[in-house]
């Protein structure tokens, strides 16, 4: 009789899938899409306070020396202080499209971007 009984539910089991199964995987997919982010413009950046996080997308148009690089997009420059190791491993050329996270650095005269990571 036990047999039978584990037999019976071993049977069973594919068809309790198909039903759990469509409404899990659309939650689940749901939940694991990755959210695009909000892209701050330089011109919006130039106004935030200090600290602020923001992701902007744009061209890295010249290496200033010393860790610091000029960045553009449609609305104007801003500078950016990238360390080694926040470049992902990314070689990137002046006509790349880049996405830049960080945080606004009003430590000087004007604002610049303390870079965290830089995708490609």
């Amino acid at each position: 009789m036990k047999k039978i009984s584990v037999v019976a539910v071993l049977a069973l089991l594919p068809v309790c899938g198909a039903f759990a199964g469509p409404g899990m995987n659309k939650n689940a997919n749901n939940n694991m899409q990755k959210q695009q982010p909000t892209y701050w413009s330089v011109m919006e950046v130039v106004e935030m306070p200090d600290n602020t996080p923001v992701v902007m997308h744009g061209k890295i148009k010249q290496n200033m020396g010393e860790q610091m690089y000029l960045f553009e997009d449609s609305t104007g420059t801003i500078m950016l202080e990238i360390d080694e190791e926040d470049w992902n491993g990314n070689t990137v050329r002046v006509d790349d499209m880049v996405t830049i996270y960080g945080n606004v650095d009003k430590g000087g005269r004007v604002a610049e971007i303390d870079v965290t990571s830089v995708e490609k």
